[in-house]
């Protein structure tokens, strides 16, 4: 018999978790995945050997983590057109929520973590969780913001992936065609170019690159994915930038967790730490330990 590895969403409670918990529940069942919901209490390292004596108590932690696990289950049972066959199943880890979601990421498909909001503290929280989690995950993230539980469904705009060559990216662009064609939409395909000052031929000879390369990537997928549709995309300027622009009219970026230059021990490329940042709809991160 064969196991399904699982969805695994970090629960935290905060409307950036119960966006992430939704995305989730519809990710698991379209792959016919079981779901499963985490809180990680992150009780403290030298804590753990005296875990149950009065030195550490952890029982008003443990009744939060409940209380977030039992909403979150309450929210995946009220979803609309759900399956009523998607397993779903809770846990309340000990550790951080980075040491607990990256050990059950040896076992998982996907990794589902909320973005939290606009907010610039917010955003420093997720920077310490989010970028550590893709860093040691053994399999994709995607990070989910909160605005995204307040947009209407968008089951007809595309996926949207960055292609800049590496092999990160090229993982990128397999899992994104696998997401079009599941979700039976196109994808847009963007690569970026610039300008270097070379001399008057510079630009096209920088764009003409940019469109091989693109084109290149692209075809090393289309015959697995005939029934996706590819919008290719070539453009000068900066790719965080033109990627951001591009993932207002889709519902979901694919990127890679390094792009060209990265290097083993980075923990997240330039490029996708600033989509992360800014995007509101959810991004989805292949992980690359090169």
């Amino acid at each position: 018999m064969t196991v399904r590895r699982p969805v695994v969403v970090g629960v935290d409670g905060s409307p950036a978790s119960l966006a992430a918990i939704r995305w989730g529940a519809a990710m698991a069942a379209r792959r016919k995945a079981p779901l499963h919901l985490v809180h990680a209490i992150g009780v403290p390292v030298h804590a753990l050997p005296v875990i149950g004596s009065l030195l550490f108590d952890i029982s008003a932690f443990r009744e939060i983590g409940e209380s977030a696990l039992g909403r979150g289950r309450s929210i995946v049972s009220e979803l609309d057109g759900l399956p009523a066959d998607v397993e779903v199943a809770t846990f309340l880890d000990l550790p951080s929520p980075v040491a607990a979601l990256a050990a059950r990421s040896a076992a998982a498909q996907l990794l589902v973590i909320g973005a939290r909001g606009l907010d610039p503290l917010e955003r420093v929280l997720f920077g310490s969780v989010g970028v550590g989690l893709i860093k040691h995950a053994d399999c994709p993230v995607a990070v989910v913001p909160a605005a995204a539980a307040t947009m209407p469904p968008s089951s007809h705009v595309p996926v949207l992936v960055g292609v800049d060559g590496s092999r990160c990216s090229a993982r990128a662009v397999g899992i994104a065609f696998d997401e079009a064609a599941s979700r039976k939409v196109g994808l847009v395909a963007v690569t970026t170019w610039a300008d270097g000052n070379g001399g008057p031929s510079a630009p096209a000879t920088a764009r003409q690159r940019a469109e091989v390369l693109l084109e290149e990537t692209v075809a090393s997928f289309t015959d697995k994915f005939p029934d996706v549709c590819v919008h290719r995309v070539v453009i000068e300027g900066r790719p965080a930038q033109r990627l951001l622009e591009a993932s207002r009219h889709a519902q979901l970026v694919v990127l890679g967790s390094r792009g060209r230059g990265g290097v083993a021990g980075a923990t997240l490329g330039s490029v996708s730490q600033a989509v992360l940042q800014a995007s509101r709809i959810p991004v989805l991160i292949a992980a690359c330990r090169q």
